[in-house]
């Protein structure tokens, strides 16, 4: 979610290509990693999914952004409006924050203040 324009933003990127490199062979995210790298847990709740869209945007991975918000987007329940099932309270924070990011709906300028969409149209 860095500006493009925010002071090492390349590097900071760089050093952590490690999960976009494990979306490469997995579909969904781990939901639990130990410090040495191996997977505890391989299957992310839908909210790991969403957080991971600006991430996977600002990568330039777009096949992997695709798969994620279809991820997302396959597990929203019209009945109730909630992501997952269950729709758990902290995966609909993630998704809320993913998407939008994703839809620029906010975002952080150079300097980390945070801008909104309504307040541009103002």
């Amino acid at each position: 979610m860095l500006d493009s324009g925010t002071a090492e933003r390349n590097s900071i990127l760089k050093s952590l290509s490690g999960m976009a490199r494990a979306l490469h062979t997995n579909a969904i995210p781990p939901a639990k990693v130990k410090a040495d790298g191996t997977v505890e847990d391989p299957k992310g709740p839908v909210g790991f999914s969403a957080a991971l869209l600006p991430y996977l945007e600002a990568l330039g991975e777009s096949n992997l952004e695709t798969e994620q918000t279809s991820r997302v987007q396959s597990e929203f329940n019209s009945k109730n409006g909630l992501y997952g099932n269950p729709g758990r309270y902290y995966d609909q924070n993630l998704v809320l924050f993913g998407l939008g990011s994703k839809l620029h709906q906010f975002w952080f300028d150079s300097q980390g203040r945070l801008s909104t969409k309504w307040q541009q149209s103002r």
